[in-house]
């Protein structure tokens, strides 16, 4: 899964250091070796827990790593609460973490004055703040990826410029009123007066 949200930074520390995904979406960045005790630390809550996104698996209960285990360079790790533990990875849970990854990811490089661009594109429902619940019918829809790091490939796109984008529509829109109009003028034909229109 590293991969898929591999950083480019050129600093040291960057390169060196563990990625943490914080509860309130946060992306930190704890240089090695660094254990899970001390990450957790810096969390406003002590139920929460810290997962290796290498061992996120659909279907499966998320893995909790041990308060002395240690972070590895560049990988990344989400910090979940404690009730996240008592049910399975849902398609819709993939989805959200894999999102809530982008975005962290994004803001963290515009902080740094990287001006990237990421397109996030959730096939999925991502209002399901990894629920346990019915209503996201869009398990039942899909084709529910094994792995973290498969979804992870469909959520992340290369960007299109916005405003460019616009500016074609608007163009393409445009034109087609352009045509419509000599189309309904061409149609039109002179009416006399005293004509009786059927």
């Amino acid at each position: 899964m590293g991969s898929c949200f591999s950083s480019e930074a050129s600093d040291s520390v960057t390169l060196s250091a563990a990625k943490v995904i914080s509860i309130n979406g946060a992306l930190r960045e704890f240089p090695v070796p660094v254990t899970v005790s001390h990450v957790l630390q810096y969390e406003s809550t002590s139920s929460c827990f810290l997962c290796n996104s290498d061992k996120l698996f659909f279907d499966q209960h998320i893995p909790a790593l041990n308060p002395n285990d240690h972070l590895q360079v560049g990988q990344i790790y989400f910090v979940l609460p404690n009730t996240k533990l008592q049910y399975p990875l849902t398609a819709s849970d993939m989805a959200a973490l894999a999102v809530k990854a982008s975005i962290a990811m994004v803001q963290a490089s515009k902080g740094k004055g990287r001006r990237k661009k990421i397109r996030v594109s959730p096939l999925l429902d991502a209002s399901c703040e990894f629920p346990h619940q019915q209503d996201c019918t869009q398990d039942q829809e899909i084709i529910r990826p094994k792995r973290f790091d498969k979804i992870t490939t469909a959520i992340l796109s290369p960007a299109v410029s916005r405003s460019g984008s616009v500016r074609r529509l608007q163009r393409n829109a445009s034109s087609r009123a352009k045509l419509a109009i000599r189309s309904f003028r061409m149609r039109l034909s002179t009416i006399h007066e005293g004509t009786v229109v059927e």
